[in-house]
């Protein structure tokens, strides 16, 4: 799943998309994915195969419209996508975000994405 992930947003962001932390000499704009949970499923006889993970989509930006303009393109290309182990991939919410943490001083802006992500098992 991650790796379709990561190849689905490569037109996003300038390409730009990282796995749980960017690199600290990151370029701005970038994306930060995490997988935030995951569900598996199972039958009498065993895994079934099937996932339903939650990824968080992070949209870091220098300003707060070319933020909305990432998160944007990112949920164009991944609301509804179906194909390869991928059965479904679902927007659950959005939302504008500070860039950092309390008491941090940064002049990034954020848009959040959550997803809903059913895949079969890698």
């Amino acid at each position: 799943m991650e790796e379709t992930l990561t190849a689905l947003l490569a037109g996003v962001a300038g390409g730009r998309r990282y796995w749980v932390r960017a690199p600290q000499s990151a370029p701005r704009p970038y994306i930060l994915m995490t997988r935030i949970g995951g569900v598996r499923d199972y039958a009498m006889q065993g895994p079934s195969g099937y996932v339903a993970s939650r990824v968080q989509i992070d949209c870091y930006a220098d300003s707060y419209t070319a933020a909305k303009a990432i998160g944007r393109d990112a949920m164009e290309v991944l609301s509804g996508h179906r194909g390869g182990s991928i059965l479904g991939i679902f927007i659950d919410s959005e939302r504008d975000l500070p860039a950092a943490d309390a008491g941090e001083v940064t002049h990034l802006f954020r848009v959040s994405i959550d997803l809903n992500i059913h895949h079969q098992e890698n």
